[in-house]
């Protein structure tokens, strides 16, 4: 079996950059067909090794090319931009190893090519690379997977998430107490990956007492109050920092803008939904008072609305010619 010169960056993608390995294939295939392109257009040779990479360097060209062959494809804009987050995360890996001075910016998979603003949500896909895009190598990426985790799989809002405090911390039993909206408190399930990113960015960062302390759930006192979530050394997050940090990582992701912390609990909501959770169910995690609120949340399609009328209304479906 031949090499395979992107082995070294799937291995970063994975080793160092904590990604999943569905992730870590989609980017290979995505920058394997970057490179295909930048050997149609004469910057590399074929086939393209490791040797040749630093070739890219300040070639935007190329990208705006291999977008543009994309788009030829009638590929959907939510693929373009996948594809455009992969080969970011390319030229990012290409940095470090010195090969390439800078990454594009200021690109976008648009057929306008000027930046657009996101629906009110993100799809799964995007989303899930959105998550995994933090550094958690550094302790400010590995905050910063917790933050993007935690606000969108528990449809936090921006204020309760800079409220936390390791006191509303349950590993024990994998729960989330949440201060709401006219100081409504509710429990929330912790579990899976936002469970994962918050103890991976909690046990490194707080002292090896305090730590086993909160993981054996007897936290007191003092440290009961104190951030979940820190910016500078010792004091709690600003919301500020909060959205810019999700900014930064969604014009990072493929130059998507008008992403915010609201997105990503608008993304939990519609994908809880999508998934087949109840309205009444998303009422209760979201903390809304009053079901009208939650309905804000939903946007369902005619395709969805027509395909739930005809699964459950005992009149949606025609009658057969030996039924009439």
């Amino acid at each position: 079996m031949a090499d395979n010169p992107l082995q070294p960056y799937l291995e970063y993608l994975a080793l160092e950059r904590g990604m999943s390995p569905r992730t870590v294939e989609a980017y290979g295939r995505d920058v394997t067909g970057f490179l295909a392109t930048a050997v149609e257009f004469g910057v590399l040779g074929d086939p393209p090794d490791r040797t040749q990479w630093s070739k890219l360097d300040g070639h935007r060209s190329i990208i705006r090319g291999h977008l543009a062959v994309l788009r030829r494809e009638d590929r959907r804009l939510t693929t373009l931009d996948r594809h455009l987050a992969g080969i970011r995360s390319f030229y990012r890996y290409l940095q470090t190893t010195g090969l390439v001075t800078s990454v594009p910016a200021n690109l976008t998979a648009g057929r306008g090519g000027r930046e657009k603003r996101l629906p009110r949500d993100l799809n799964i896909e995007m989303t899930t690379l959105l998550m995994e895009l933090p550094d958690v190598t550094t302790e400010r990426g590995r905050r910063d997977r917790a933050l993007l985790e935690m606000i969108y799989g528990l449809g936090l809002r921006l204020a309760e998430v800079v409220g936390l405090s390791l006191g509303d911390i349950d590993l024990d039993v994998g729960r989330v107490k949440v201060l709401g909206k006219g100081n409504r408190e509710r429990i929330l399930p912790l579990a899976g990956c936002a469970e994962e990113a918050l103890r991976d960015y909690l046990e490194q960062r707080l002292e090896p007492d305090v730590w086993q302390y909160l993981v054996d759930g007897v936290i007191r006192g003092e440290n009961c109050g104190g951030p979940v979530f820190i910016g500078r050394p010792g004091r709690r997050i600003a919301h500020r920092t909060v959205q810019s940090r999700v900014e930064k990582y969604a014009t990072e992701l493929a130059g998507l803008a008008g992403v915010s912390p609201h997105t990503l609990r608008h993304s939990f909501a519609t994908h809880l939904l999508d998934g087949g959770a109840g309205i009444r169910v998303v009422q209760e995690l979201l903390g809304h008072r009053n079901l009208s609120t939650t309905q804000i949340y939903t946007h369902l399609d005619r395709g969805k609305l027509r395909e739930g009328f005809t699964a459950a209304h005992p009149r949606a479906k025609k009658k057969n010619k030996q039924g009439r």
